[in-house]
């Protein structure tokens, strides 16, 4: 072996050594490019190294343009135009036009934001970088962040959105099914007894410790399944909808008067991966969860529904990542993700735990646990968030 081959097997050692095992096969790992995001690249590694950043700065010129330059102005010409079957929508033009407007805009390209696969972002020293395959010639290094941050929150300073956090088993199905019930986390006893058997999944989501003691929210969906059907919610969501209305007796969201939050989520990297807030999401069966690598800006009035649905983002993202079967996430509440139609008919058991971070609890849509109650500063919403 030459000098060189030698010096270059040295820096590969000292390099391989100042990062974290769970990072150190970040270069093993291959990027699946966005279609819509992917076309301004031309290779896996200018892929990652334009991330993260906003919809808009990925795609520039390719965006439609604003205002009557584009589709706005189709849609009101077509509204005036007798022969145009969008006449039917001449007098609407403040509603239903509007909103079919706001679907078709891409108005908010620049509050959506993809984000680096978790398994590409590792900390060396007191800096944030990014790996990347080379090919199999090892790894390159690019810095994310030039301070002393080494945390991902929110969507300013956001650059992951989702991390895997290996496999869990699910116990035996009963036909349990409870959403949103309190629990104390780190309590056992705390959990009613026919739910006590799901504490060891419980307990393999990293928490911080400084959530112990605390209440958490514990959603357990176990049932049948038809081929075709889903057995959580279809369409792209986050779990925030962002606004919610003063007034606690109706579930309405109103632009701007309070934001709310949904276990919210920050991922740090403080000698290794630690998860403060957030949520913690797995099932047992294969290809029926979807969740993308980005993260939507929830304090921009009306860019997802009262629902915190954003199925017009969808162009904005490019591919999911489909979960396999038993495979935990940490997320944050303003990750896109959906539940899939099952290719077969079987049973799933569908597990989430929320952390102590929510603002506000639907009552009619969430199951009390008469051992835990809520804490003051939850909000409880009386009457259906569908309606």
């Amino acid at each position: 072996m030459s000098n060189n081959q030698l010096s270059n097997a040295h820096r590969a050692r000292r390099r391989r050594r100042a990062i974290s095992p769970s990072h150190r096969r970040a270069h093993r790992m291959r990027l699946s490019a966005p279609a819509s995001v992917g076309e301004r690249f031309d290779s896996t590694q200018s892929k990652l190294e334009a991330l993260p950043a906003t919809a808009e700065e990925i795609l520039q010129d390719k965006l439609e343009k604003y205002g009557w330059e584009g589709s706005l102005g189709v849609l009101f010409a077509g509204t005036r135009d007798p022969q145009s079957p969008l006449a039917a929508l001449r007098e609407h033009e403040t509603t239903i036009v509007k909103e079919i407007y706001s679907y078709i805009t891409n108005r908010w390209a620049g509050h959506v934001k993809n984000t680096i696969p978790a398994a590409f972002v590792g900390r060396v020293r007191d800096q944030i970088y990014q790996f990347s395959d080379r090919r199999g010639r090892g790894f390159s290094m690019r810095l994310v962040v030039d301070d002393s941050r080494i945390a991902s929150g929110g969507f300013d300073d956001g650059f992951v959105s989702f991390a895997r956090c290996g496999r869990v088993e699910f116990p035996e199905p009963a036909e349990r099914n409870v959403n949103m019930m309190p629990f104390i986390l780190g309590d056992k006893d705390s959990l009613p007894s026919h739910l006590q058997c799901y504490f060891p999944l419980i307990e393999q989501c990293p928490t911080m410790k400084s959530g112990k003691g605390k209440v958490a929210y514990l959603t357990v969906h176990e049932s049948h399944v038809n081929a075709g059907k889903a057995q959580r919610r279809e369409g792209l969501h986050i779990e925030s909808p962002g606004t919610f209305s003063g007034n606690t007796n109706t579930s309405s969201f109103a632009p701007a008067e309070e934001t709310l939050g949904w276990g919210r989520g920050l991922f740090s990297l403080r000698g290794s991966d630690t998860y403060e807030g957030g949520i913690f999401m797995a099932s047992s069966m294969g290809n029926t969860s979807e969740v993308w690598d980005a993260l939507v800006d929830n304090r921009m009035t009306g860019i997802v529904d009262r629902h915190g649905g954003c199925e017009h983002l969808r162009a904005l993202i490019g591919e999911g990542t489909k979960l396999e079967a038993g495979e935990l996430i940490w997320m944050t509440d303003c990750t896109p993700h959906k539940a899939l139609p099952q290719k077969e008919s079987g049973y799933r058991q569908f597990f989430r735990l929320v952390t102590p971070c929510i603002t506000h609890w639907f009552a009619d849509h969430s199951t009390e646990n008469p051992k835990v109650p809520l804490p003051p500063s939850v909000t409880v919403v009386q009457g259906s968030k569908f309606t």
